[in-house]
């Protein structure tokens, strides 16, 4: 009797993690595509799609396990197929389902054969498709637990960033990137605040981070603090952005940029690039030829942008400008 329990349960358990079938089943590529096009599974699947809009977990599998072979590999893989392509939301009753999917180890294979090489690969890899939906459906808590975090001020963007291993710190960091713009004003400010409101400032997020932070923000306090981090591809990057808006914010920017002494060149440059020159930047730039380091490489700048006759008004009209410097970039 013991011994008949115990077969009876070695049993279920084989069947419950999909080993029971330790060879697999070769299937030809033709039956394969015949099962897969059969409007019978299809409406098969049809009604399997509603028990998982209905969130019934029960019924779904019940009436999975009533299939035979191989019409219940057919309809697993169809199944998921659908949830992928109609990106459905998956509740945590059904993601459940999902991950118990990508647990099962498909029956039937197909043999693919090439030259002087054969393999078999799933007739119908339902798990693949699980783990794909699994992999959005985390993705999509991670972004929703984020967004009301925020929302509701609960998040603390230190703790956020940089708690857990480095691959969680990435990504989070990319969430954060992606999802910024989708917040609310006042969910941005909160997150701008904890940066902007201490007194001393013993920690900022990477450059990528704070660069998103102040594109979405446009907080002058968000960028003081990006002109000041050290200058990389993505400070370089946001630079040639706003050279392209070149609205009076981003021109106030990228005066701001200039006192970083690594991205000082490329601010000077975007300036006097500009056609016509507003009078705020005339007047910055005018400043920066009263200092004698700098006094060269900001006329010759000018000059080579089509801005000599400004440079040789300047010098006539002009005494606090270095002339001697002007008038010898302007006869090279």
């Amino acid at each position: 009797m013991q011994q008949g329990m115990l077969s009876s349960l070695l049993l279920s358990l084989f069947l419950a993690l999909g080993s029971l079938n330790a060879v697999a089943t070769e299937m030809p590529p033709e039956r394969v595509e015949l099962w897969l096009q059969s409007d019978h599974m299809h409406h098969k699947v049809a009604e399997l799609l509603l028990h998982v809009v209905e969130d019934d977990l029960d019924a779904l599998n019940f009436s999975l396990q009533r299939l035979a072979f191989p019409q219940q590999e057919v309809a697993r893989y169809l199944l998921l197929q659908k949830l992928e392509q109609q990106n459905m939301i998956l509740t945590p009753r059904m993601a459940i389902f999902v991950e118990q999917q990508k647990a099962m180890i498909p029956t039937y294979q197909v043999l693919e054969r090439g030259d002087g090489y054969e393999f078999s690969i799933p007739a119908f890899n339902f798990p693949a498709i699980a783990s794909r939906l699994l992999k959005r459906w985390q993705q999509d808590q991670s972004t929703l637990d984020f967004v009301m975090q925020a929302e509701r001020k609960e998040l603390e963007l230190r703790h956020w960033l940089t708690e857990g291993s480095d691959y969680q710190q990435q990504t989070r960091e990319k969430l954060f990137i992606r999802e910024l713009d989708s917040l609310s004003l006042e969910a941005v400010e909160f997150l701008t605040q904890q940066l902007t409101q201490e007194v001393v400032v013993s920690w900022l997020p990477s450059s990528e981070v704070m660069v998103r932070l102040a594109q979405v923000s446009e907080d002058v306090a968000i960028y003081k603090l990006v002109w000041l981090m050290k200058a990389d591809h993505y400070t370089q990057n946001e630079l040639s952005r706003l050279a392209q808006v070149g609205d009076t914010f981003a021109q106030q920017q990228i005066m701001q940029a200039a006192s970083n002494p690594s991205l000082r060149e490329q601010a000077l440059t975007a300036l006097t690039s500009m056609n016509p020159i507003s009078h705020e930047v005339k007047a910055f730039l005018i400043a920066r030829m009263n200092n004698s380091e700098e006094v060269s490489l900001v006329a010759d700048l000018l000059a080579r942008q089509g801005h000599s006759a400004w440079l040789v008004e300047l010098v006539s009209s002009d005494t606090h400008v270095k002339r001697s410097a002007i008038l010898s970039v302007l006869g090279q």
